[in-house]
Order: structure tokens, then C-alpha cells, then sequence
């Protein structure tokens, strides 16, 4: 990455990527599949079972009384794959059935009735027979078994069963008094609701509905409003739930129910707040609430309020002082540092581009932001020993305090929608100010997340990012001193055993970076601190992966190291006094990111599309040797993800012995990219074989439905790269791709099973990387193909507005020999299609 002759041959972006967007061809689908193939006796043993559970399903909501309830339906782990959902001849809609979201990987709930239960075991008794039928192949010749649908479905089947009371409630009263009493709490329980579909049993929906209601004003003093997050919410997408509270006054109450879209008025949340100083904390009374949730079907799960915590700032000074330059101009890039606040020292004045006071100035804890500040207008100037890795020029900041100081919070806000309408315009005011799009945001929310599910918070991020296109840089959070981990060896089987045998404390993301439109960025070591090896994962940062496994971190960067023993944490900044400090925390890893997110958009300026920021970020990334250990590579992902994003020069530039090419558009339903191309003359042999390497990302924003939590993205989209020759087999097409996913290693012993690949992020993630490696050459044609094509979960719409994307290819010579970066352009050019250098693609490409 030190070749700086690569400055003169910027990456080259396609200037119309539509014309390489066509109709996608039709797959053959596959037959319906028999999970109980060779045992006909385990398949009656399994259709009885299922048979009961659906039996007791239907028994339990007639013996409470019920109309409509929602059942959930556990999919077997070799079921998992989207095909084999149980949606088309089980739980379909003509069967008076509704999938209304789901849980964890491979859960669905679905809308139902007492009768449509009942009907549908009287179908599977009837339809799925307990010996397949066997068929004569007409290609082959040859007597095949073949199963129905309601054999393959039912097969694909674990469990079925109503949600038991311990499933939406999983604490004590007790426990949600204390909890409750916090000061850094933000509203109420949090009631997760199943979104109800009215057309489908409409009156036995309406009761269940009404009944529920009902639950809230019988109990009296209530006051429960939408948890929409987001002004002109429409609901459809984004968590389907109540902030609840209970009053210490029994006939003042406010309930207004999402179910009916309700959405308060202005002066309905003044009177909220109003209410909601009289909260009653009694534990009797918060166990019968919470004993009425947990039997009420339309109740879907419930959580106590999320505590919203900056991490921690600890200082030492440093005898050093520091001054740093002013800004090129007025027009220097901007991040937006969303914290407690920044100091005003005459250090930092001169960067600041704009501010906003959502928190009055004696109320604000201005540590962590000012540190923070110092990180993304001088950190070069401030840490010399990292300057390699850090921007050239700092970026100018954009301050709001959105976070009073501890103890503080519910004087500011006292519901959801308080908070995240706040942030969001606080953002528009950023945006509109100094054309803010990168902000940076290290905060926490401990307890909001569970297993691998997307939170409350998250959604809200994700929704502002994409009404308003901006980019949500989020730290990974902290470990604390209980729950950290030993330092980081260089060995990687000595790194397995330390993860084996390491705390137990849970070390997973924690809300909101498991986001799923924008950045999380994890911690590294510093150079120069004894005992704490470079470029190696901190004691403290969290690991991933995200919702639904969905790869994160995507970054890293030095966060300096846990302070112990008095040592120096190797990362230094500016505090509010104005003296030079050094801390640690991926609080601090974040901001440097962040400031090469909003370097690369300033440089490339004409508005470029979110995706490819992020693509630029992570098509380079590179992390440390001794995270690429063999023993390392199927969990280095979780720590640092694709590694340190490099400055922006490198980011943006090629050398004669590679080239990069950009494509991005939005892809339709039923559309595919299909780019064919020539592979460079100087790396095929004169038997066609071709050598080199290839480097690919892939960067999508992906429709989301939170209803769904552990799978809530809903679309997915997947890069192919095919040498055009023919298969020996088939005397066709090759069909196989040569790409192969980033870091896929699996642990020993383990096989690609379904469940690894949702788990790990190499299948559901909204961010990729691919690689082919060919030193020796391969196949016998120089012609290739690169495509990218969607799927959908089963069940899902394709959004009528398409999906956007950006995909990266990098073709290279490892032994830097041949002119790649000229040869490839030339074709390219030759062809009429036209390329244009990076830094100005983004003002000239035609707007759609």
C-alpha cells in the first residue's frame, strides 16, 4: 500500500452501469425436497408430532377464549435455505394464514384462527403421505421417489406451538423496578406487538385487537404511545410497538395503539410528559401488569427500556502540548460528532463548522466529544506515530449535544420519540447547515439486543440514514474491566485458546451497531505499548456479527489500549481544558473512520451514492498478518471485520499493475447485472488461461422489516464472476462461479451448513467481499462475465423501487509486472462504453 505511483491512475467508475442491467434469466427451480428421504418410518413418527403440536395450537386459543392468536413455527436446521419455507401449501394465505414476522434464524409466526389450525391438520393428515410415490425420469429412464409439497413442507418443519407466557416476558417485576429506577433511562416497557393483517379473518382479528385494548384501559393509568420512532412514520416496516408506563394516578391514562395508527399530536405528547413525572414504581402492581401481557396474544415480546449511556471517558495528561493548523478553507470535509458535546477552546473553534443546543451548555459532559473532536480535526498532528494510517487533513466537526450529562437524560427526554425526533433534526439541521452526511455516533445501549436480533435503536438509525442519506459511523462498544479480555498474541493458536478459555461475560455488539445501512467500527492496538501487539484486536472491543449475522464490524482502527498499570492507552487527543490526553475506546477507533468516510465524499463530491462510500471503505481494508492466521480466519471477521480502511488517496488510486472499476445503479425486480469483458492480454497464455488476482465488493442497501428481527433484511444481492467456457459436463456455459467469499474458512470439523452461512455473515450481509486467486493461470477463454442477482426471503417483496448498489472489481498482477490498468481501460474505451477517472465520475455521470 506504500506504492504512491498509483496516485497518478485514479479508479475508473462506469458512467451508465444501466446499460449493463437486463432482463434476469429464469432458474430452473429444484423439486420438492424429502427431508425424511430413506426413513418413511421417521417421517409418520415426525407428522404425528407436528399433527398434535397444531392440534394443541388450536386447543389453546379456543380454551382461552381466543378468536385469532399467532402461533410460531421452528424450521428444522437443514430447512433452514428460503425455499423451504412452509409457505405455499401449509401456512399459506389461502389456508387463513398470514406470516407476520419472525425471531430467530429459521422462526416464523403467522397469523391464525382456531379453525384455519384445525383445517389445516386435517389437510396434512390427508395430503402428506407417508410413502412417496415413485415415477419414471423421462430424461433418464430411470424410477425416482417423489414427494408432495405437504411432505416436503411438513419435513422441513421442527416445532410448532403458541407462544408460552415465558417467551414475551423474561424478568421479574422486581427486576424491572430496579431497572426502571435508572437515570439514564429512555421511557417505558417497551411492548413488541405482531402486526395484525385485517383482511384475512377480519372480525376475530378486530376482537383480538379491541381485547387487547381493552387489557390497557381496565388497568387504568396508562400511558402507552407508539414506539414509530420517526415522525410520519407509516409503520409498515419498522417495529410494531407501545412504550408503556404505569401512573401512580389510576384515571389519568393516554393510550394510543399503532394498531389503529395513531400517531400523537403535539399536544398529546406534551400531556405525556406531563404524566409521565408521576410514574408509579410499586411491585405488586407492575407484576399483575406484566402477568396480563405476558397471556395476551397480540403481545409479541417485551423489554425493559433501553439505558442510553456515552462510553466512559478516562484521561491522563500528557506533558506535551500541541497546536494545531487551521483548515485549508470553509470548504474542508465535515463529520458530524453526535455526543455529549465539544468544548469551546480556541484549539477546536477554528474546525468547527456549525452547532446545534438540544442540551443546555451546564448540562452537557463534554470529555468524550471534545476528545472525539481532537481525533477527527487534528488526530494526524496528535499522534505521529500512527500518521501512516490517519487522513492527511482533518476534517472539520459538526457538534450536537445530544446527550446530557449522567442522570440527566429523562429531564430531556421522556419518550422514544422525544429522543430519535430530536436526532433526526438535528441531522436535517446538520445536513442543510454545512452538507453534513458522515456522522459519527459512539454510543451504547446494553441490553437492548437480543441473540442475534435488530433493536429498537438500530431500525430508528437505519431509517434516518436512508430518508435523509447519511452515513451512521457507530463504535462496537466497550467490554468492561470484568468482561475484558487478556492482551491479543501474535500466535494465532495461542489467540484460539485465549478466546476459549476468556470471560464469560457477553462480548457481542451491543445497540445500535448491529445497524444495518451504515458502518461499526472495532478497536485495535496501537504501535509502541508493550505487551499489546500492534494492528491486534483491544482488550475491550465487542465482537460480532450483526442482525442475522450479517457482517460486523465492517472496520477497524486503533482505539489505544485498555489503561492498566498506569501504562499510556497510545492514542492522544484534545480535552475540554485544552491540555493533550490520552484514552481508549472503539468511542475513539470510530471517529478516524469517519473522517476518511467524509474526506472521500468531499473529494468525490456530486452527491455520491451511500453504497459506494461504504464499498471505498471496505474495498480496501486490509488487516494485520497475525489476524490472517489459519486458526484465525473464521473469527477475525467478528473482531475487525475486513480490516483498517486505508487513507483516502489509496482508497481512491490504482497502480499501472492493476485496475478497479466501479459499477453503480439500482437494480429492479427480475433484473440482473451482466458485464462481459476481456480479461487483460498481458495475463492469458496462449492457451487462454488467465492469471492474477481479483478483489471484488459488493455494498447494497437492503429493504428492512424489523418484524422480523434476526431476519429482517429482507433482499439480498450476490456477486458472480464466470470465465466463459465450455463445461465439460454439460457441454454448456460453465456454470460456476470463481469467486470466492472473503475470510470463508470454516473451523475444523465444521461444513457449510445453511446455519453457518446466515450466522457468520456470508450469505445475508449487506456489505461483501469476494477474491479469486489464479497465479498459475486457469481455464482455457479470456472472455468473462460479472453479474449481480437478488433474492428475496420467502415470503418477501421485492421493493418496487429496486435496490441500490455499488460493486468494486479490482483486477491485478501479484508479481507487479503487467500493464493491467491500461490494457483493460483501453479495451473498455474501444468498446464505446464510457469510463471516467473517480474524483470527477460522480459530477458528470447522467442522473436517472
Amino acid at each position: 500500500m506504500a506504492d504512491y505511483d498509483r496516485l497518478s491512475r485514479p479508479i475508473q467508475v462506469f458512467l451508465d452501469t444501466n446499460q449493463f442491467i437486463s432482463l434476469q434469466q429464469g432458474r430452473p427451480r429444484g423439486g420438492n425436497r424429502d427431508f425424511f428421504e430413506g426413513n418413511d418410518r421417521g417421517f409418520a413418527r415426525h407428522k404425528t408430532r407436528i399433527r398434535q403440536e397444531i392440534r394443541d395450537a388450536a386447543e389453546g386459543l379456543r380454551r382461552e377464549g381466543r378468536r385469532a392468536g399467532f402461533v410460531m413455527v421452528q424450521m428444522r436446521e437443514e430447512a433452514l435455505a428460503k425455499s423451504y419455507r412452509p409457505l405455499n401449501v401449509l401456512f399459506s394465505t389461502g389456508n387463513s394464514f398470514h406470516v407476520v414476522g419472525g425471531g430467530r434464524i429459521g422462526e416464523m409466526f403467522f397469523q391464525c384462527t382456531p379453525s384455519a389450525l384445525e383445517s389445516l391438520g386435517r389437510r396434512i393428515d390427508v395430503r402428506a403421505e407417508l410413502e412417496p410415490r415413485v415415477v419414471q425420469n423421462e430424461k433418464t429412464g430411470r424410477f425416482e421417489r417423489r414427494v408432495s409439497a405437504y411432505r416436503s413442507e411438513l419435513g422441513g418443519i421442527e416445532d410448532v406451538h403458541l407462544p408460552a407466557p415465558s417467551d414475551r416476558v423474561a424478568f421479574s417485576a422486581r427486576e424491572a423496578i430496579e431497572w426502571l429506577g435508572r437515570p439514564d433511562i429512555l421511557g417505558g416497557y417497551i411492548v413488541e406487538l405482531f402486526r395484525p393483517d385485517w383482511t384475512i379473518e377480519g372480525e376475530a382479528v378486530r376482537a383480538m385487537v379491541n381485547r387487547f385494548r381493552q387489557l390497557l384501559t381496565d388497568v387504568g393509568g396508562v400511558v402507552a404511545l407508539p414506539v414509530n420512532l420517526r415522525k410520519d412514520s407509516e409503520l409498515k416496516t419498522g417495529h410494531f410497538a407501545v412504550s408503556v408506563d404505569l401512573l401512580r394516578d389510576h384515571d389519568q391514562s393516554l393510550v394510543m395503539l399503532p394498531l389503529f395508527n395513531q400517531t400523537p399530536t403535539q399536544l398529546e405528547r406534551q400531556e405525556a410528559v406531563q404524566l409521565l413525572r408521576n410514574r408509579d414504581f410499586s411491585v405488586d402492581r407492575h407484576q399483575n401488569f406484566l402477568e396480563q401481557l405476558a397471556a395476551e396474544p397480540m403481545v409479541r415480546r417485551v423489554s425493559l427500556p433501553p439505558a442510553i449511556e456515552a462510553a466512559p471517558f478516562e484521561r491522563s495528561e500528557v506533558t506535551s502540548t500541541v497546536k494545531f493548523p487551521a483548515p485549508h478553507s470553509d470548504s474542508s470535509p465535515v463529520v458530524g460528532i453526535v455526543d455529549g458535546g465539544v468544548a469551546d477552546i480556541r484549539t477546536l473553534s477554528r474546525w468547527c463548522a456549525g452547532s446545534t443546543d438540544p442540551v443546555a451548555p451546564q448540562d452537557r459532559d463534554l470529555g468524550h466529544g471534545t476528545f472525539i473532536a481532537g481525533l477527527v480535526a487534528g488526530g494526524r498532528t496528535l499522534n505521529p506515530h500512527i500518521k501512516d494510517k490517519l487522513e492527511v487533513d482533518g476534517c472539520r466537526f459538526y457538534d450536537i449535544p445530544l446527550l446530557p450529562r449522567k442522570g440527566l437524560l429523562t429531564q430531556y427526554y421522556q419518550t422514544y420519540s422525544e429522543f430519535f425526533d430530536q436526532l433526526e433534526e438535528e441531522i436535517l439541521r446538520a445536513k442543510s447547515h454545512s452538507g453534513v452526511r458522515v456522522f459519527n455516533l459512539s454510543l451504547g445501549v446494553p441490553g437492548m439486543r437480543r441473540g442475534l436480533g435488530y433493536s429498537v435503536f438500530a431500525n430508528a438509525l437505519d431509517e434516518i440514514a436512508l430518508e435523509h442519506d447519511v452515513i451512521f459511523v457507530v463504535s462496537a462498544g466497550n467490554l468492561d474491566g470484568r468482561g475484558a479480555r487478556a492482551p491479543w498474541p501474535v500466535d494465532g493458536d495461542n489467540a484460539v485458546r485465549m478466546l476459549a478459555g476468556g470471560s464469560t461475560a457477553d462480548d457481542r455488539l451491543i445497540a445500535p451497531a448491529e445497524h444495518l445501512r451504515g458502518l461499526t467500527v472495532g478497536a485495535v492496538n496501537p504501535p509502541g505499548i508493550p505487551g499489546h501487539n500492534a494492528d491486534l484486536p483491544t482488550t475491550y472491543t465487542r465482537r460480532g456479527p450483526g442482525a442475522g449475522g450479517a457482517r460486523k464490524p465492517e472496520l477497524c482502527h486503533y482505539g489505544g489500549v485498555a489503561r492498566r498499570g498506569g501504562n499510556r492507552t497510545g492514542l492522544f487527543s484534545i480535552a475540554p481544558d485544552r491540555s493533550v490526553v490520552d484514552s481508549s475506546g472503539t468511542s475513539f477507533a470510530a471517529p478516524l473512520v469517519a473522517t476518511t468516510v467524509a474526506t472521500v465524499d468531499h473529494i468525490l463530491e456530486g452527491m455520491v451514492p451511500r453504497e459506494t462510500l461504504i464499498a471505498l471503505m471496505v474495498h480496501r481494508a486490509e488487516r494485520c498478518h497475525a489476524m490472517e492466521h489459519k486458526a484465525l480466519r473464521h473469527v477475525a471477521r467478528e473482531f475487525v471485520g475486513f480490516g483498517m480502511a486505508p487513507v483516502t488517496d489509496v482508497c481512491l488510486s490504482d497502480s499501472q499493475h492493476s485496475v478497479t472499476l466501479v459499477f453503480s445503479e439500482t437494480l429492479l425486480a427480475r433484473r440482473e447485472l451482466d458485464f462481459v469483458f476481456s480479461w487483460p492480454r498481458s495475463l492469458v497464455n496462449r492457451g487462454g488461461k488467465c492469471r492474477g488476482e481479483v478483489d471484488l465488493t459488493l455494498a447494497f442497501t437492503p429493504p428492512i422489516d424489523a418484524e422480523f428481527d434476526a431476519e429482517s433484511l429482507r433482499v439480498q444481492l450476490e456477486a458472480y464472476l464466470y470465465q466463459i467456457e465450455t463445461s465439460p459436463e454439460t457441454g454448456g456455459d460453465d456454470p460456476k462461479s470463481r469467486l470466492r467469499r472473503h475470510d470463508s474458512e470454516l473451523p475444523q470439523g465444521l461444513e457449510y451448513t445453511e446455519r453457518y452461512l446466515l450466522k457468520t455473515g456470508l450469505k445475508w450481509t449487506p456489505v461483501k467481499r469476494y477474491t479469486v486467486s489464479m497465479p498459475s493461470g486457469r481455464g482455457t477463454s479470456s472472455d468473462w462475465r460479472l453479474s449481480v442477482r437478488a433474492s428475496m426471503r420467502a415470503g418477501a417483496p421485492y421493493p418496487e423501487s429496486g435496490v441500490p448498489f455499488t460493486l468494486i472489481m479490482t483486477i491485478s498482477d501479484p508479481e507487479q509486472a503487467a500493464p493491467i490498468y491500461d490494457e483493460v481501460r483501453n479495451e473498455i474505451v474501444r468498446r464505446g462504453l464510457a469510463l471516467a477517472d473517480i474524483t470527477v465520475a460522480h459530477r458528470v455521470r447522467p442522473r436517472s
